[in-house]
């Protein structure tokens, strides 16, 4: 599919959400929510939310360890925040391959191990978010009840559950195998790559393969379990504080972790920049399980979205501008040698 379509897809989900979103409620009441948020409360939400950044670049060199060792904090800080920025100013979700270049070049690692650990990284984020997912609807005050809701949220979390656990189980056996692995690759897919090619690409899956090291690794694999696990405590902490911004008390920590699931499984589907639409739909729908007004649900997802997309977009063009790369060069795939 090519980045034009995606990015046609993403826009006309993205009309068609917030059109959702938005169809049912008053501008002034909206508005009397924005003015009557706790401005201290949101403050501390998007310093919470900013802090993610840097647990996932302390998670980043956990996951680097096996094979690239010694990747200073500021690299993966900055790498880790010009590929969010990415995803919040370019179309067709570049972010993660943005990020990945960006440590390759700045921190002089192949490029491909840099994109496995980005992997792990997501297989262990689907993992943790569908565990907590799980774990939420099934305490016994969650108001699920029998509604079509909590089906469509049980079916998302086993789904996503078996998925990641099967991209787990695959990437955890190549990680094991990586001469077999490389061995597989050279008599299927290795096939249909053009011969002034292969060299390239072969030197790009071998870095790509020993770069899921982590996986293969039990005191890394724990450790990285770990700081995935802060990662989205953090998130949902910062969503909890947003929540309690605008008074919204009801779904508690626990509604909160809810949430913050509901928004990471639901910005994986194609939207434009920003996952704006998307995000507000997903924080409606989530909401919507303790019947919080609908003005306020839109106060605090527009306000809590715009907000906390605001500083790792900066900081990630900064840094960006810092090591002298740009955002339009990476979205070309200027420079990119693996």
């Amino acid at each position: 599919m090519s980045s034009r379509l995606k990015t046609l897809i993403g826009l006309v989900i993205t009309v068609v959400l917030l059109w959702w979103v938005l169809r049912d409620v008053s501008p002034s009441e909206v508005w009397t929510e924005l003015r009557a948020a706790n401005p201290w409360m949101m403050i501390a939400a998007v310093v919470a939310a900013t802090f993610s950044f840097v647990l996932r670049a302390f998670r980043w060199r956990v996951l680097l360890e096996p094979e690239h060792d010694g990747t200073d904090f500021d690299t993966r800080f900055g790498a880790t925040c010009a590929g969010f920025a990415a995803n919040n100013v370019l179309p067709a979700r570049l972010g993660e391959f943005v990020r990945a270049f960006v440590l390759s070049s700045v921190g002089r690692i192949p490029l491909g191990g840099s994109i496995g650990s980005l992997v792990v990284e997501r297989v262990l984020d689907g993992l943790v978010l569908a565990f907590l997912l799980s774990m939420t609807i099934l305490l016994p005050d969650f108001p699920l009840g029998e509604s079509s809701a909590a089906g469509l949220v049980q079916r998302t979390a086993v789904v996503g559950a078996a998925v990641f656990l099967a991209g787990f189980a695959f990437l955890g056996l190549a990680a094991r195998r990586p001469d077999g692995t490389l061995q597989a690759w050279d008599r299927s897919l290795g096939r249909l790559v053009p011969r002034r090619f292969s060299a390239r690409v072969r030197r790009l899956v071998d870095s790509f393969v020993r770069g899921l090291r982590a996986l293969s690794t039990p005191v890394v694999f724990v450790r990285a379990l770990g700081w995935t696990v802060a990662v989205w405590i953090c998130l949902a902490a910062s969503i909890w504080l947003g929540l309690l911004a605008f008074n919204i008390t009801a779904p508690g920590f626990a509604g909160a972790i809810f949430l913050q699931a509901m928004i990471a499984f639901a910005v994986a589907a194609p939207s434009t920049p920003g996952f704006f639409g998307v995000f507000e739909a997903a924080s409606r729908l989530g909401l919507g399980v303790w019947d919080v007004p609908e003005a306020a649900m839109v106060g605090f997802a527009t306000s809590y979205h715009i907000l906390t997309f605001i500083p790792v977009t900066v900081l990630g063009l900064l840094y960006l501008r810092r090591v002298g790369l740009r955002l339009t060069d990476l979205s070309r795939g200027r420079g990119v040698d693996s």
